[in-house]
């Protein structure tokens, strides 16, 4: 391993990539040492001296470790943009992400954001719809949208779960989506699933004179049913399709958004099994990084956190990673670890707050997140004292009320679905 990546008097050009990690070295190591070592490995280096890392390659791929932090930890990596293929999330996590994470030298490593150049964005669609395109498919203007999630989870038949989405359009809710784990089990088969809720979805739309939307969960086993999972969806009339964007894998996600160039769906990313590598503060991941490769691949979604309710995420973390997904650009903010991004073309992608939410938390939730975002409520509706209907309706008139700066309590006195709320959750 080459012994010179550290350049602290380094200036990053707009072409290079810059990495920011948390960086803790192992016991009998400084910091410099570990982080050059990391620099070469997640670059053109190994462990050892290697003959055929000649000279030229050195000049035109050496990456350089601008910014080290003791106190607080902090490493800066510029790369040369020729070391990353252009439009590949795999490649790009491999050496960002990759075996520097597994380094003895390492006792703790965590990428914390990326700053990618205009040419490499360049090479990546983003948003097919993004926050607009949404508002204009679901017309609906200036409002948070709604949204449910069926419960339970596992278990109903496709009859029994196309009832519950029922129920929670005509209560008020636009959009519907099946839970992360339910695909195509042989009690609620794909097919018949999506038909089932799709009759009743027209049925509803009839019923209350606007739009609603379901969200088919098309994770898939291979990259080929997921594929023919969403053709099967977009042939019913269905404008949504929703993911497993962790679980899916990065190949097959960018594969899902180049091939809906053609179907023109919706795409909702939800983020289960994220925390793998992103809740642990000092290893691993960054959830603000998984939500721009995000951005960048192109799905319209993606679940963020909530600040409140039952999900891991502090309300910085969740709040910065709303504004990365919707800004036109990003300013460096050294004190959260997030660096500059401009998005140039790529379109905003639109918010979701779930998990562990209810009717009571609408004003606050409102406060965070402002008009563009997903609330999304599962029990927060189907646990409601008089079930679904009336759990959708409970989070309807919240929203209401807080929409007109009625407080919450006021408007229960003359609306029993959240009145009724108060008394489960209040």
């Amino acid at each position: 391993m080459r012994k010179d990546y550290i350049n602290l008097s380094h200036k990053p050009t707009r072409k290079e990539f810059v990495a920011e990690y948390y960086l803790e070295p192992a016991l009998g190591y400084s910091i410099e040492r570990v982080a050059n070592a990391v620099a070469g490995e997640s670059s053109i280096d190994t462990w050892s001296d290697i003959k055929t890392l000649s000279p030229a390659i050195v000049k035109r791929l050496k990456p350089s470790v601008f910014h080290i932090n003791k106190r607080q930890g902090i490493v800066k990596i510029a790369y040369s943009a020729e070391l990353f293929e252009p439009g590949s999330i795999s490649q790009l996590l491999s050496s960002l992400a990759g075996n520097i994470l597994s380094m003895k030298m390492v006792a703790n490593i965590k990428l914390l954001d990326v700053t990618l150049p205009k040419e490499y964005v360049e090479s990546f669609k983003g948003p097919l719809y993004g926050i607009k395109g949404i508002r204009q498919v679901l017309k609906i203007k200036n409002r948070p949208l709604l949204g449910t999630i069926v419960k339970p989870k596992l278990g109903l038949k496709p009859g029994e779960h196309a009832l519950v989405a029922y129920r929670a359009w005509v209560g008020g809710i636009d959009l519907v989506k099946d839970d992360e784990n339910l695909t195509n089990q042989c009690f609620n088969p794909f097919k018949a699933r999506v038909r089932a809720v799709l009759k009743l979805r027209k049925k509803a739309e009839k019923v209350t004179g606007k739009r609603k939307a379901y969200m088919p969960n098309i994770t898939a086993p291979t990259t080929e049913e997921l594929l023919a999972r969403a053709r099967f969806v977009k042939g019913l009339g269905c404008e949504y399709a929703m993911v497993d964007i962790i679980t899916t894998g990065w190949t097959a996600l960018q594969s899902l958004r180049e091939y809906n160039q053609k179907l023109k769906l919706i795409l909702h990313g939800h983020r289960c099994m994220h925390s793998a590598f992103t809740r642990n503060p000092k290893h691993g991941v960054a959830m603000l990084v998984v939500a721009k490769l995000t951005r960048l691949i192109g799905l319209d979604q993606l679940h963020i956190g909530t600040v409140i309710g039952k999900m891991e995420g502090t309300k910085r973390e969740v709040l910065d990673i709303e504004h990365e997904m919707e800004a036109p650009s990003i300013g460096e903010m050294p004190l959260h670890h997030v660096l500059s991004q401009k998005w140039w073309h790529i379109k905003p992608l639109m918010p979701v707050a779930s998990g562990g939410l209810q009717p009571l938390m609408i004003p606050q939730l409102y406060k965070y997140f402002g008009n563009d975002i997903v609330l999304q409520f599962g029990g927060g509706i189907h646990a409601h004292p008089s079930g679904t209907e009336s759990g959708a309706r409970a989070v309807y008139q919240a929203l209401e009320a807080t929409l007109k700066g009625i407080p919450l309590k006021t408007h229960a006195k003359t609306h029993r679905e959240l009145a009724e709320a108060f008394k489960k959750w209040g």
